[in-house]
């Protein structure tokens, strides 16, 4: 493309990206310099800066944290319309409430050990749950933070007496070859379904 055009086209791109998210009733928009406007959507801000070179630069932050990142030459109208309207399907998403699990077994080292494993495949596959673990001895002084207790197999014999004490928090117990082998993805799957029933109760 001529650069004279290029310059032209980023222009009017510019102006067309302030008017988009100025008619969006959802989100906020400032200019913060004559390059940068900032769209603000909750907690989360959207930076957009064009550079006299031609380079666009999309960036979307919640708090400290930096959620999404793109820098792309300007070609064309269609490549940088869909790039932008990317950006703010990410800077609109809703975010998941975390759920908070618990594991409990007789001692809570064992559940401690499974929990750490958990947070790690949860942490690696940006899963919304959060995994603490306890003794079944301090279970009813802190059950009340959580949305779902799981027990270990060997605490099968308890599930009927700690679903009726610990209402309304719902008590499952660990399939006994899941908790045997710290199968993550088979702990998840139970958690899922859990989850999945209650969106629909």
């Amino acid at each position: 493309m001529d650069k004279f055009y290029r310059i032209e086209n980023i222009e009017v791109f510019r102006k067309w990206v302030y008017f988009q998210v100025q008619n969006d009733p959802r989100l906020i928009i400032e200019k913060y310099d004559k390059r940068t406007f900032k769209i603000f959507y909750h907690n989360k801000v959207a930076r957009f800066v064009v550079w006299p070179i031609g380079i666009i630069e999309e960036a979307i932050s919640e708090g400290e944290e930096l959620l999404f990142y793109l820098h792309y030459q300007f070609y064309n109208f269609h490549y940088a319309t869909d790039l932008f309207y990317r950006m703010i399907d990410k800077l609109t998403e809703e975010t998941v409430s975390k759920k908070h699990i618990l594991l409990c077994c007789s001692g809570g080292m064992t559940t401690g050990y499974f929990a750490e494993k958990m947070n790690q495949y949860c942490e690696l596959n940006k899963l919304p749950y959060d995994i603490q673990a306890t003794a079944v001895y301090n279970l009813e002084s802190i059950y009340q933070k959580y949305d779902l207790i799981l027990i270990a197999p060997q605490l099968r014999y308890k599930e009927a007496q700690l679903s009726q004490k610990l209402k309304p928090i719902k008590v499952q117990s660990i399939e006994p070859s899941v908790f045997a082998t710290y199968h993550c993805h088979g702990l998840l799957e139970q958690i899922e379904k859990y989850c999945k029933s209650e969106v629909k109760s």
